[in-house]
């Protein structure tokens, strides 16, 4: 059982490989639940929806590069004749290999941007939950007569 250091009412992210998983109070949530937390704070639903929208953007870019990595280290057959011997050899596309690996880290640079993303959004959150928790703290309280023979009380806030 993994144990998070934080108070009660605040979102805790965690960076799992490809993806960010957000916690609350140690109970991984879902996107709903997420989605529903978020509705009514407009930055850090924002930057979550992002964050769901890049990562298979990102994904599909860094696969396309694999794949043209591949491709290109396949090359294209060619034949040719040297002192009357046939002698067979590839040709690797210096370009297209090139692409391929710039596609594959583009796609992981957006997926990281993504996870980075959501982490934010859940730092947004917890620190406008903050700035809305306005707690007063009772440093004394008197109760009695007062001066006019009265009754009264006063109350001192920290």
């Amino acid at each position: 059982m993994q144990v998070f250091a934080q108070k009660q009412d605040t979102l805790y992210a965690k960076r799992v490989f490809l993806s960010t998983h957000i916690y609350d109070d140690s109970v991984k949530l879902s996107n709903r639940k997420v989605t529903e937390l978020f509705k009514d704070t407009w930055a850090p639903k924002i930057k979550y929806k992002w964050s769901k929208a890049l990562k298979p953007v990102g994904a599909l870019v860094a696969m396309g590069g694999i794949g043209l990595t591949s491709y290109a280290i396949k090359g294209t057959s060619f034949i040719t004749t040297i002192e009357g011997k046939q002698i067979n050899y590839r040709m690797i596309s210096l370009t297209q290999l090139s692409v391929g690996v710039g596609m594959f880290v583009i796609g992981c640079s957006v997926i990281a941007s993504s996870n980075q993303l959501a982490r934010h959004s859940v730092d947004i959150y917890n620190s406008m939950l903050k700035a809305s928790q306005k707690t007063n703290a009772i440093n004394k309280i008197q109760f009695g007569l007062t001066e006019s023979n009265a009754i009264g009380f006063s109350v001192l806030l920290k």
